[in-house]
């Protein structure tokens, strides 16, 4: 009688524990799906364009990029300078951007225009979200908020 016990107490902490994992697994894909519609949002609506003048694809030491997409980083042209003026051209630097931004682009390249937020000291940026890449983005957060759900299924089983 007292080996029956031991047993239910070992399969119920068992399970909690692999509950546990799998929240702790499905945690940062959560994050990343809610997150980045609402990135999406804040630098479409609220932001200012920007020139790329520069992009890397590694933060610190780590590579974060590659030719499909990644987290880059770049830096922008300030805005309000003149086109012909001789003075150096200052840039707002370490403006993190996800790709890829659907349905065409993968990764930035010098040249292009983003959308910058917040306008003074920019820290996110990404392209302007259009037509098709507003039902991915909401497709995205929707998958977001379902992971959220299979986290708190994980957390209640046992």
């Amino acid at each position: 009688m007292a080996n029956l016990n031991w047993k239910s107490v070992l399969s119920s902490i068992l399970k909690k524990m692999i509950g546990l994992l799998v929240a702790l697994i499905l945690l940062p894909v959560a994050l990343f799906f809610l997150s980045y519609p609402v990135v999406c949002l804040i630098t479409t609506q609220g932001g200012e364009d920007a020139k790329v003048a520069q992009v890397s694809d590694h933060a610190g030491k780590i590579k974060t990029g590659c030719r499909v997409g990644g987290l880059f980083i770049v830096a922008t042209e300030k805005p309000g300078l003149k086109k012909g003026s001789t003075a150096k051209a200052a840039f707002d630097q370490n403006i993190y951007c996800l790709y890829p931004i659907w349905p065409d682009q993968l990764q930035p390249s010098k040249g292009d225009v983003l959308r910058v937020w917040p306008a003074k000291k920019p820290l996110l940026g990404e392209p302007s979200t259009e037509g098709w890449g507003w039902f991915i983005a909401g497709t995205v957060f929707v998958l977001g908020l379902v992971t959220v759900e299979f986290i708190f299924l994980a957390l209640t089983t046992g």
